[in-house]
């Protein structure tokens, strides 16, 4: 008798297996890392040549100084030219004009009308820019700087791992760990040292939509830290940088992205009869 029951049970716990099937494994760092590849080349190839308004506001604390840029800021697909050049034309400081009238739009007018060494002329803008920040921190402070990283051309200078999921963000979001090796860094100081790279990218294991990532760049205790959230934007369509938040020691900012457009850049000039 306890020998039939014993047969019994085992015979139900067997069917009661069966009911609930085991969940799928999830995917590999390898199959992970070419999902989200791919979504970060989508990415470039529906977000080129558009124009966002920047407004950014930076602060320290000893001294306490805060500052606000408005700033148009243009992520550029030139021809002949891999990935894209973030542009930088700030035209408000703390709520004051930098820039004239004939001046507004400026660098969009670079690319949307035949002009010659038109992306030259963009950076010097860009540079003469960055000169309103708080401290001089360059043109590091790029949202989508540690995207690019995803490209096939960049990936073998990377070392990748996968941690954990991050249901905050959603239910299939894996944490991806990336730290560069080799050198030289494509990061690079103005001085043309190394700033090496490291971070956090946070993608969909099933799709690969990236919807945060952050960045560590060069050797310090605390090194700069850029962190970069999307979301997506239903007049265009795709998925866009919502806000970036950047820490350099004692300066903070923090930078909201809006009135995104789009236009066509133009290399050729017309020839005159």
């Amino acid at each position: 008798m306890n020998q039939g029951r014993r047969l019994l049970g085992a015979c139900a716990a067997v069917a009661l297996a069966g009911a609930f099937p085991r969940a799928a494994a999830a995917p590999d760092l390898q199959t992970v890392l070419d999902r989200a590849t791919a979504y970060e080349l989508k990415f470039v190839s529906e977000f080129e040549n558009v124009v966002a308004e920047e407004v950014l506001v930076q602060e320290t604390t000893s001294p306490h100084r805060k500052r606000t840029l408005k700033s148009d800021f243009l992520f550029v697909k030139y021809p002949d030219m891999a990935g894209m050049i973030p542009l930088r034309d700030v035209f408000e400081v703390d709520g004051k004009p930098v820039r004239g009238a004939a001046q507004a739009e400026r660098m969009m007018k670079l690319f949307t009308s035949p002009v010659h060494d038109s992306l030259v002329r963009a950076r010097v803008i860009a540079d003469e820019g960055a000169r309103f920040n708080l401290w001089n921190i360059g043109t590091l402070n790029n949202p989508l700087v540690a995207l690019v990283f995803l490209q096939p051309d960049y990936r073998p200078r990377f070392r990748w791992n996968l941690a954990g999921i991050d249901k905050s963000l959603g239910p299939s979001i894996r944490t991806i760990r990336f730290q560069e090796f080799q050198v030289p860094s494509i990061l690079r100081t103005d001085a043309n040292n190394e700033l090496p790279s490291r971070g956090l990218i946070w993608a969909d294991e099933e799709t690969g939509q990236v919807v945060k990532t952050r960045l560590q760049v060069g050797y310090a205790r605390t090194p700069p830290e850029i962190v970069t959230m999307y979301r997506h934007d239903p007049e265009l369509g795709i998925d866009v940088p919502a806000e970036m938040r950047d820490w350099y020691g004692d300066l903070t900012g923090v930078a909201a992205y809006g009135k995104f457009r789009r236009f066509e850049v133009k290399t050729e000039e017309a020839i005159q009869k």
